[in-house]
């Protein structure tokens, strides 16, 4: 299995001063994956959540200890989800994380769960410096009534 978002040909497609007829519109939603041990292992080195760097007794504790896929792991795939298959922008543009708000994480993932994203418009807002625009963003889980994770990610558009 692919262990990352595929990419779609639809991507960059929307100018963003068009945007807005999108408001409450499904976005797009990406392929099932997994993320795999070494993509897991290395998000912990990354992060410093290893045993050379520190104290991880705590995960002694937890259930399933290290074949939980973190929450802020989760996060961080937003960034290539959307690079792959964010369907507003244009020659030129720049696409800037610009935040998260609301981020929650109410379901575990473990190493062997599929995963998917799915993210909806919310609001375009037109700024000084481009435009802003808010996604709801969903990690769904395979098998499972409850997300993985659910918030709002917030792009800058600017160019």
């Amino acid at each position: 299995m692919e262990n990352r978002w595929s990419s779609s040909a639809g991507r960059r497609t929307v100018h963003p001063r068009e945007a807005a007829v999108l408001e409450g519109t499904e976005l797009f939603v990406t392929d099932w994956r997994r993320v795999d041990r070494e993509h897991l292992d290395g998000f912990h080195w990354a992060v410093d959540e290893d045993a050379a760097a520190a104290d991880m007794t705590a995960n002694e504790s937890f259930p399933r200890g290290d074949e939980n896929v973190d929450g802020f792991m989760l996060l961080s795939l937003v960034t290539s989800a959307f690079f792959n298959n964010y369907p507003v922008g244009a020659p030129g543009m720049v696409a800037w994380n610009y935040g998260v708000d609301r981020v929650r994480f109410p379901a575990t993932v473990y190493l062997e769960n599929e995963i998917r994203m799915r993210v909806t418009l919310e609001e375009v807002t037109e700024k000084p410096v481009g435009w802003l625009l808010r996604n709801k963003v969903t990690v769904e889980m395979a098998g499972s009534d409850r997300p993985a994770m659910t918030g709002d990610f917030l792009v800058m558009l600017t160019g």
